[in-house]
């Protein structure tokens, strides 16, 4: 019994900018969650809040390592999400979800420990424009990200032995 899953979904995408945000806040990494969204839904939820002004003249070197660093920590989980169906599955789950491509997304769920209906109940609560964050990992884990995701006004947030 040590391997869980945790599932948070949320209503708008502003709510899941801001449960991303929140799990970054505390040291949660791009290979630490997945997101699933309808695929008309874009992965920038980490840079909502970005600007997109360009300033005049390229910034210096060091300027720019050091932003290709800290962006590609927060970009890695939204650079390359893969289509399943209608779904945008970005994160360490998007690999188990592409090789279920027969059964789509529904086929990579029961893989996480959902049953038919919970896999059933989230693709439909997806087709109707909610989000998900899909966590993996042991109990201490899934119990600090709960509390977080908690704080993000989640619609659900529920566990499943994977």
């Amino acid at each position: 019994m040590g391997h869980q899953c945790l599932v948070a979904e949320y209503a708008t995408r502003e709510k899941l900018a801001v449960a991303v945000e929140a799990l970054q806040k505390d040291g949660y990494g791009a290979d630490d969650f997945s997101v699933v969204t309808p695929s008309d839904q874009s992965h920038d939820v980490a840079n909502e809040g970005a600007s997109n002004d360009r300033a005049s003249s390229p910034p210096a070197e060091k300027t720019t390592g050091a932003a290709t660093l800290a962006g590609g920590a927060i970009g890695a989980l939204l650079a390359a999400p893969t289509m399943i169906g209608p779904f945008l599955v970005a994160g360490p789950i998007a690999g188990m979800a592409a090789g279920a491509v027969g059964g789509g997304l529904l086929a990579s769920m029961k893989t996480w420990g959902l049953d038919d209906k919970a896999s059933a109940n989230y693709e439909t609560n997806l087709n109707s424009g909610s989000s998900l964050i899909v966590i993996e990992g042991d109990k201490a884990k899934l119990n600090a990200a709960a509390q977080t995701l908690q704080t993000c006004d989640p619609v659900s947030i529920d566990r499943y032995e994977a």
